[in-house]
């Protein structure tokens, strides 16, 4: 908006990504020789020796009197920051217009989200914004309030400003915080403004500290993750502009990139997972009537798709900034919700965010996260040697898959002795639809008979991982508690070096084999009369062969047995039934997998908090 044919007034929001983009956008069009941003002017020195250490963020710290403390963080993402940057680059005066006397900012109403710039355009998305801030802001609008009064103060108080800048200066931009902006206009155009005189404003003590990253999530408008997209942006001219949108995408992308070298769970989070997660965060926005997703909805998202483990590492990744003040050794400014605790200070004191447009509050959302270093060490040296038992659902699992693993090998069985033969009388077991269509010129119709399933399964074998023995140190048969129980035989990853509670590890399999029903067979890796054996797999494969009273034994895994095990198997008259790994999803490859190791069965009573699902 033009206000006079030397300011071009600009309304804005702290914090926001969208109003920062246009500020520089408009700097890039236009060459002005003045910048005014609506800040109070006690911030202005120490402010814009924050803008030249950006991108190490800083914050200017005020405190009065009586002792209330004010701040204001170098926010990449903030317009009046931006503002000031520019003012830096292109060699022109800026000014800190705002009121002098400190207050904490009225919290504005629910806005539109910025999203709705690129399909409206900036111009008519802040006329929106105005008019949902003048019909609706109970706050400010009461005209006795203490608010009312100091909008009123301090949009007088920058009318007047802008004033005595529009004597010296042709072409001023003008940063108006949307608070204040209708008010700002209204009482520029009153005569008496030119010569208004305002009471002295009380002093304060300013000094300039920087943030502590690991707080930055409290300090600014953005994600840290969005702030430092925009200042790579800023240090890469070709780069793309950042789209809010698009960085919450990224984000999950990103953290999925570097979230496990381990293939299986790089394959889990696969594409279609991730868009899945995508989609649900859309629907989880859209029906808090927003389009714009908040931390919590991400990661509430991330957690749906990814567990606990992926939600973590999306926390961590949204809350990362990469420009860390390694280089400064000296204490930082650490910051929460309506608080901070400054260099020196024994404890956290009451502050205000002078750049806070809505209010901040705590939700809970329930995440388990990995136990410290120290807690795993303090669970390694409370393990009782002697006593180990599995998890009670884990066992259902893994039950519920041996039999659906017998009774697929069955079928298959059953399919491989399955007789074609011409239909002359009945369909018997159906037709069959690939010898039909082979011999279609001869106008013959062929039918299947499959036989009746003959023969029983008793031992099962499962490898997940071949080839990589040594990930495997974990070798042990694991006995029925009861009769509805198998026989385990399994190698694994090292439980002990995974603890996730008092008395809990956890662990992967590589390979194991089911006995059902249970019997004492000893344990196979330790077999002094075995063949000569190559690898882990070999054994659990032998040790089927030798204690399964059955000759078909189900073979899942990724490869068919090879000509050795086949060979082994003739000798002992039996048969392995290969049933390809890939038959199964990803995700129950993963669950099945994984397995956690009690120390002893009360264990059991707590274990459920610490595992999950």
């Amino acid at each position: 908006m033009k206000l006079a044919d030397s300011i071009t007034l600009v309304p804005y929001i702290h914090g926001k990504l969208t109003f920062a983009q246009h500020i520089r956008d408009l700097c890039l069009q236009e060459k002005f020789d003045c910048i005014a941003v609506d800040i109070p002017e006690c911030f202005e020195e120490h402010l814009l020796d924050a803008i030249h250490d950006l991108p190490h963020i800083s914050a200017v710290i005020a405190r009065g009197a009586d002792g209330t403390v004010y701040y204001a963080p170098a926010d990449p993402c903030d317009a009046s920051i931006e503002a000031m940057r520019q003012s830096g680059q292109n060699h022109v005066r800026c000014f800190c217009i705002g009121h002098a006397e400190l207050s904490a900012p009225a919290p504005l109403p629910p806005l539109p989200d910025d999203y709705a710039v690129a399909q409206l355009g900036f111009d008519a998305y802040a006329s929106l914004c105005l008019r949902v801030i003048a019909s609706g802001h109970p706050e400010i609008g009461a005209s006795g309030s203490e608010h009312f009064h100091d909008q009123e103060t301090g949009a007088q108080f920058t009318a007047f400003r802008l004033h005595q800048l529009r004597c010296d200066y042709r072409n001023i931009l003008a940063l108006v915080h949307m608070n204040r902006y209708s008010a700002v206009v209204r009482h520029f155009k009153k005569e008496k403004t030119y010569n208004l005189s305002f009471a002295k404003t009380p002093s304060y003590a300013i000094t300039r500290e920087f943030v502590n990253p690991d707080h930055l999530y409290f300090a600014l408008g953005e994600l840290p993750y969005v702030a430092g997209k925009f200042e790579r942006e800023r240090y890469e001219p070709f780069s793309r502009r950042v789209n809010p949108a698009d960085t919450v995408k990224s984000l999950f992308i990103e953290t999925r990139d570097e979230y496990s070298d381990a293939s299986e769970d790089a394959a889990f989070l696969s594409p279609a997972r991730i868009q899945a997660g995508l989609t649900f965060l859309r629907n989880l926005t859209v029906s808090e009537r927003r389009f714009m997703p908040t931390l919590f909805d991400i990661v509430a998202a991330a957690k749906g798709v990814g567990g606990n483990a992926y939600a973590l590492h999306i926390l961590k990744s949204a809350k990362y900034y990469p420009y860390l003040p390694f280089e400064l050794d000296k204490p930082l400014l650490s910051v929460g919700i309506d608080k901070v605790e400054l260099p020196g200070d024994a404890g956290a004191r009451p502050a205000i965010n002078m750049f806070r447009d809505v209010r901040v509050y705590w939700r809970t959302l329930s995440i388990k996260p990995d136990p410290s270093q120290l807690a795993k060490k303090k669970y390694r040296f409370s393990w009782r040697p002697g006593s180990v038992c599995s998890h009670v659902p884990e066992d259902r699992r893994i039950e519920g898959f041996n039999a659906h693993v017998r009774k697929k090998a069955g079928a298959v069985v059953c399919e491989d002795r399955s007789l074609t033969e011409k239909f002359t009388v009945s369909v018997k077991d159906g037709i069959d639809i690939r010898e039909t269509m082979r011999n279609w010129f001869n106008a013959d119709i062929y039918v299947r008979e499959i036989p009746p399933s003959q023969g029983k399964t008793d031992m099962v074998v499962i490898i997940f991982d071949e080839g990589h023995d040594d990930n495997y140190p974990h070798c042990a048969t694991w006995y029925a508690e009861h009769d509805q129980e198998s026989t385990l035989t399994f190698y694994a990853t090292d439980p002990y070096a995974d603890l996730i509670g008092p008395g809990i590890a956890r662990s992967r399999y590589g390979g194991l084999s089911l006995l059902f029903p249970p019997r004492l067979i000893p344990n196979v890796f330790a077999l002094s009369d075995a063949p000569e054996l190559k690898s882990l797999s070999e054994y659990l494969a032998y040790g089927a062969l030798l204690f399964s009273r059955e000759k078909i034994i189900p073979y899942v895994a990724a490869k068919k047995p090879g000509v050795r095990l086949t060979g082994l198997a003739k000798k002992f008259k039996k048969r392995f039934v290969w049933i390809p790994l890939s038959a199964f999803s990803m995700e129950t490859i993963r669950k099945l997998r994984t397995f956690h190791v009690l120390n002893g069965k009360t264990v059991r009573s707590w274990a459920a908090r610490f595992i999950g699902e």
